[in-house]
């Protein structure tokens, strides 16, 4: 076999966010101005209205990088799906993150549909997720299982190469099918297959003219089809 089982996989990436990595990463959350978490709603306005009483899913989020961005939208109601003990602890402790919901899971595998109820959000969005799903077709086929009729998903991530994936990550990248994608075609295609209509596909153009933007950045937006 190529990769291990998804249960191995998921025990690989709990055991690599503990609270020494965890904490390690948020250093990067935390640099994150707001001008950055401007760039990043300006970018998703292009692709999806956020509004008051919208209902949001955060999907993979870490300790709260895109988290800090929504909280900018008044009246939205966000839901975290974060795996990490401790990157949930972090996210937890924010004072401007205090109200946001946070749920313990994975989204990637169809053991997880049960999590939400069908047709529970509006919007599901993720950032720098879909380069480390095991199954991304489980993934997108639980987001538009959660969605409701017409709601949208929007995947944000960066065009990695192998020699990202380092470190704690060393031989990952090839057990994940989107770790190291050069190409934005791939997940529209793939969100295709699970029932996706694919609204937009190109660059995050306000986020990547920043200089902390080290990787550029493309986003994916589609609506959920039922026919």
């Amino acid at each position: 076999m190529y990769r291990e089982n998804y249960l191995e996989s998921r025990e690989r990436c709990l055991a690599a966010f503990g609270p020494k990595e965890a904490s390690e990463y948020d250093a990067w959350v935390a640099v994150l101005t707001r001008q950055d978490h401007e760039a990043c709603l300006a970018d998703l306005s292009n692709c999806v209205s956020l509004v008051a009483d919208t209902n949001v899913l955060d999907a993979g989020a870490g300790t709260g990088a895109l988290c800090h961005a929504l909280t900018l939208v008044p009246g939205l109601r966000v839901t975290a799906l974060e795996p990490c003990p401790a990157m949930r602890s972090i996210l937890n402790a924010k004072p401007d993150l205090s109200h946001i919901e946070t749920v313990a899971g994975f989204c990637d595998h169809p053991s997880d549909r049960d999590l939400f109820e069908d047709g529970q959000f509006d919007v599901i969005a993720s950032r720098q997720l879909t380069n480390c799903l095991y199954d991304p077709l489980a993934a997108f086929r639980n987001w538009h299982a959660w969605l409701q009729p017409l709601g949208t998903v929007v995947v944000m991530d960066g065009l990695f190469d192998r020699s990202a994936w380092s470190g704690i990550w060393d031989g990952v990248v090839d057990t994940l099918p989107l770790s190291a994608c050069r190409t934005m075609a791939t997940v529209p295609y793939l969100m295709e297959q699970c029932g996706f209509r694919v609204t937009f596909a190109g660059f995050m153009e306000v986020t990547n003219t920043l200089p902390s933007t080290r990787t550029m950045r493309y986003m994916v937006a589609a609506k959920k089809c039922d026919g």
